[in-house]
């Protein structure tokens, strides 16, 4: 039996402003899936819309800190220097939740 995937979630936030973060960007990357499988896909960017210290909030239940958005981990341990370590940092602040996340500065 074989699956055939329709649609493709990404996690992309919002006050992302990179273009590969655009809606525009969402459904060229449809279209050129599409036509590489030969069948319809949809990719759906469901949070968008909504800030990282929200995501935070809305999830502090779940194993945050298995989570990893360094540039440079090692070993599964974030950096704790590059700028994506700190906007995770800040945005936990703003959260105003725990910070489980094991850094190496």
């Amino acid at each position: 039996m074989t699956t055939v995937a329709l649609s493709v979630a990404i996690g992309s936030l919002g006050a992302n402003p990179f273009p590969d973060a655009s809606p525009e960007f969402f459904r060229d990357y449809g279209a050129v899936l599409s036509r590489g499988l030969g069948h319809p896909i949809e990719v759906m960017a469901p949070y968008r819309n909504v800030h990282k210290e929200d995501i935070l909030r809305r999830f502090q239940h779940l194993p945050l800190e298995l989570t990893v958005t360094c540039m440079q981990p090692h070993d599964g341990v974030h950096c704790g220097a590059c700028n994506k370590c700190e906007e995770r940092r800040q945005a936990f602040l703003r959260a105003g939740v725990h910070d489980r996340t094991r850094y190496r500065t």
